[in-house]
């Protein structure tokens, strides 16, 4: 906040309005640590600019710039109104204004539609302090309006409501059943980035409430996905655990894998996941073979309740390269060239040494090699 306070100063002195708007106020009022602090100004990106000696022109068609300032980025907006949203994004027409009323009206929520000056007094020319007392999410103005302009923010309203614990009034929600389809005209990364939000709030259930009564899971990929049971998920950090919850209930998890454009690791980690849930014992050798996110995911659903990074920690190796022997040791030992034979009987004192079934030492590998290897050859 310090930041955008030497911001708006140093706006100010120039002749020209400047406030802090967004999800920062509404975090500041609820009493929460306000995170990437947004800038609203009269002044133009180009005398914005010439204000300050850092910045990034990070969105300078829309009136945003980056501020840099001991190397940390706060993106300063010029009011602004917009028209036409062919796409259902990104308006058509952007004019910039000299009204900070104009630039909040245009905003999504009321909760999100407030402004605040360096002294920290706040503008709310559309009740969001209000709605932020009562609980509620709703739309600026006319919601079928602001459903429109960005289709997104149905699923963003849906978002809030489990992450503030807070309930959608009912001309809000009645927009969403309306406009539901709209949403399939929203990139997919950005719907899986709403639902990865939902999957750490503190209330997902409400969310996931939301999307069936609202029926906009209906026109999500794998719909039915959200109308499984959630009554037993305890929220993470992690969205990879909800996603676990639920997919591990359906019969197809793969091809909702695939339809959400889920990163090669996060498949990789969900794959691995399920894999491991199934497995009825979780020994040495499980830890050892999973990794730590993969088993903390699994754990979601699995009922264990074992402290992953502890026992991992207390695993006699962490990997292959800490055993004390090597292949060029088998080979020595045996008098036998490399092939095949050689990665086995790697894994096999690999397993033996995490299931503390074999010392990590040399000559103790050596001797329990040479004993197995002749009574198995």
């Amino acid at each position: 906040m310090k930041r955008a306070k030497q911001i708006i100063a140093r706006l100010k002195d120039a002749g020209f309005e400047a406030y802090m708007v967004g999800g920062a106020v509404r975090d500041y009022l609820r009493g929460s640590v306000p995170h990437d602090i947004d800038v609203a100004t009269s002044a133009s990106p180009e005398q914005v600019k010439a204000l300050f000696e850092r910045s990034i022109d990070t969105g300078i068609e829309h009136g945003t710039v980056m501020i840099l300032i001991e190397g940390q980025g706060t993106e300063v907006t010029t009011f602004r109104t917009e028209s036409g949203y062919s796409d259902n994004r990104r308006p058509d027409k952007v004019e910039f204004v000299n009204s900070l009323q104009e630039d909040l009206k245009r905003r999504d929520f009321t909760i999100n539609s407030m402004a605040m000056t360096e002294q920290m007094e706040i503008i709310d020319p559309f009740g969001g302090k209000e709605d932020l007392s009562a609980g509620i999410i709703r739309a600026v103005g006319v919601p079928q309006e602001r459903f429109a302009e960005d289709a997104l923010r149905m699923l963003r309203a849906i978002r809030f409501s489990g992450q503030l614990n807070f309930h959608i009034e009912p001309v809000t929600k009645r927009a969403i059943i309306e406009h539901a389809g709209k949403i399939q005209s929203v990139a997919m990364e950005r719907i899986k980035a709403e639902l990865d939000k939902v999957m750490v709030s503190p209330a997902p259930r409400i969310s996931m409430g939301y999307l069936i009564e609202t029926q906009l899971n209906r026109f999500l990929p794998s719909g039915g996905l959200f109308e499984l049971d959630w009554s037993g998920y305890t929220a993470s950090k992690d969205p990879l655990s909800g996603w676990f919850y639920l997919l591990h209930q359906n019969g197809e998890p793969f091809s909702a894998i695939r339809e959400y454009r889920f990163s090669n690791q996060d498949k990789k980690d969900l794959q691995h996941a399920l894999e491991a849930s199934r497995l009825p014992l979780w020994d040495n050798w499980v830890y050892y073979s999973f990794t730590e996110r993969q088993l903390t995911i699994a754990q979601a659903t699995s009922h264990k309740t074992q402290a992953v990074k502890e026992r991992q920690q207390a695993l006699p190796i962490q990997s292959k390269s800490e055993l004390a022997a090597n292949g060029r040791d088998l080979m020595e030992w045996t008098g036998k060239k490399a092939g095949p034979w050689l990665k086995e009987w790697t894994l096999h004192i690999e397993k033996a040494v995490v299931e503390r079934r074999l010392a990590n030492d040399k000559e103790q590998i050596k001797d329990w090699f040479i004993d197995e290897y002749h009574r198995h050859t």
